[in-house]
């Protein structure tokens, strides 16, 4: 059988079709999946630290963030060329000439030609699935030989990028991915018990993050109907748009309309909530007392919580690789973290300075309950939290059904968007009972949060960095003394966070008492 090379016409036709995110699509999704309802309790954060200095945590914060994600992006970028390098490319040959007609023996062709890459059938079935995913892309494969049942498929040297697709490409999807490349050697067979706590970390973040968008949206629902809606039924409501949305299986769908569409209805909920806070002050009781008023000596522990509020919603490094993945160019991912940090720390700043001397703990509460202003701003709030909610809900389901769900035998032989459909409809409908069934659900958010968000955003990205650049992790070293403040910063921050949702915790159960899926929250 003669193999034929590709030209390069045709590696250049394969790479126009190639989708993906640019710069600023990458830039408005991060936005949209980082500009939650935690911008909504920023004002009164702020307001307990002390504005001059809760604007300058909310600054510092988003340096810290920039640095954090651009080395998770560059230790993204090494394990990639590590796993390119395990491909050396050869010099492409001059001419175009075919391989000799007698030529069946993959061993004769020859060296100047792109080498033939193997495909065993023992080897792991997401090599011979990758192997497909890039025949089906790409006009550059030729023809494939057949020997010993090793089957061999003809690259062209300029598309070597498509090797990528093959079961390493995973590798830089996520944190899970992340950490199963650099905490595994080539030859072990088994993962690195931190791969599993990587992986506890990550599922138990994202999932508890639903769940606590499924009761968001449910008290914006509720706010459609006039607040006249029991919660786990606004719930059910809220579903069919958040179902919907979550059929989108890759952030690049997402990263497009869809995020646009989001951002500009959650600016709409922000004009409404700092006009009326500004407007009118917080609510009072029969006696004339604020009901939302500032403590009058905010204590360390009130202080602390507001701090870690602030870190949590301007972490952005969760999705960074989920995101990055379906960059067109990868090497923009600390661009489009830095569009994004700009983009919403500007509104973190001017909602905390606009939104007058005495905010409500959530800024929602500042628009009338009665009338059509509350209505809109519930109606726009669910379309944005339900799109944050699909930016999750993906990730979580691809890594899931990537590691585990697709080898499932009951569910193997169905179609990717059935098999889909069901694992985003079994997240969804456990994340809405765990929700409304756990007492204090929203204090449970806070507890983990604290426990999983900074390791997450903060933590594990210069962990990774250091691991990369064989930088003993906990050795103080002037060399690398960026990330090593970064790993001490990240662990304080993450202890007055702790501290701050234990307080809040106590609180709640000394003051409210909440049932199994209560009408009211």
């Amino acid at each position: 059988m003669a193999l034929k090379p590709t030209t390069n016409s045709q590696s250049a036709s394969c790479q126009s079709r190639h989708n993906g995110l640019n710069t600023w699509q990458g830039g408005i999704l991060l936005t949209a999946e980082c500009m939650g309802t935690g911008l909504l309790a920023l004002p009164h954060n702020v307001k307990v630290l002390g504005k001059w200095f809760g604007i300058s945590f909310i600054l510092f914060n988003l340096f810290i963030n920039q640095y954090a994600g651009t080395i998770l992006s560059q230790s993204a970028t090494r394990v990639e060329e590590r796993q390119a390098s395990l491909h050396p490319k050869k010099r492409q040959q001059k001419d175009n000439k075919d391989v000799p007609k007698d030529s069946t023996n993959p061993g004769d062709i020859e060296n100047e030609r792109t080498p033939l890459i193997p495909v065993d059938n023992n080897t792991d079935k997401s090599i011979s699935s990758a192997r497909s995913t890039v025949v089906s892309r790409s006009n550059s494969i030729s023809s494939t030989v057949v020997e010993n049942e090793t089957e061999y498929v003809w690259f062209d040297v300029d598309d070597t990028a498509s090797l990528r697709v093959d079961k390493e490409e995973n590798k830089t999807t996520d944190f899970i991915g992340m950490a199963a490349s650099i905490f595994r050697g080539e030859h072990q067979q088994h993962d690195s018990p931190v791969v599993g706590f990587v992986m506890l970390l990550y599922y138990t973040n994202v999932y508890l993050v639903l769940g606590n968008y499924i009761l968001v949206m449910s008290h914006a629902v509720s706010s459609v109907f006039g607040g006249k809606m029991c919660i786990p039924i606004a719930g059910l409501v809220a579903s069919t748009v958040m179902f919907g949305l979550a059929q989108m299986r890759t952030m690049d769908r997402l990263g497009r309309s869809t995020s646009i569409v989001s951002l500009l209805a959650m600016f709409i909920v922000i004009g409404q909530c700092v006009y009326f806070s500004a407007a009118h002050p917080a609510s009072s009781d029969d006696a004339g007392h604020s009901m939302d008023a500032l403590p009058v000596d905010p204590t360390i522990i009130d202080k602390l919580s507001s701090m870690g509020s602030i870190g949590f919603a301007v972490g952005s490094q969760k999705l960074l690789l989920n995101i990055r993945h379906d960059l067109a160019d990868r090497s923009t991912a600390p661009q489009s973290l830095a569009m994004a940090l700009t983009a919403f720390g500007a509104v973190y700043v001017f909602v905390s300075l606009s939104a007058g001397e005495n905010p409500p703990s959530f800024l929602f509460d500042a628009i009338p309950s009665e009338g059509i202003h509350r209505r809109v701003a519930g109606l726009c709030l669910w379309i944005h939290v339900a799109v944050s909610y699909a930016i999750n809900s993906q990730a979580i389901c691809s890594s899931m059904d990537r590691l585990f769900f697709k080898h499932w035998d009951p569910v193997r032989c169905l179609h990717d968007d059935r098999r889909w459909m069901l694992l985003s409809g079994v997240t969804a409908s456990s994340a809405f009972f765990v929700a409304n069934s756990i007492p204090f659900f929203k204090d449970l958010v806070g507890l983990t949060g604290a426990l999983t968000s900074v390791p997450l955003t903060l933590l594990l990205p210069a962990v990774y960095h250091r691991k990369l650049l064989s930088v003993p992790i906990w050795k103080f070293d002037t060399n690398h003394l960026p990330s090593f403040g970064l790993m001490i910063f990240s662990i304080l921050f993450m202890v007055s966070a702790l501290i701050g949702s234990v307080r809040s915790i106590m609180l709640d159960w000394e003051n409210n008492k909440v049932g199994f899926f209560p009408c009211t929250r």
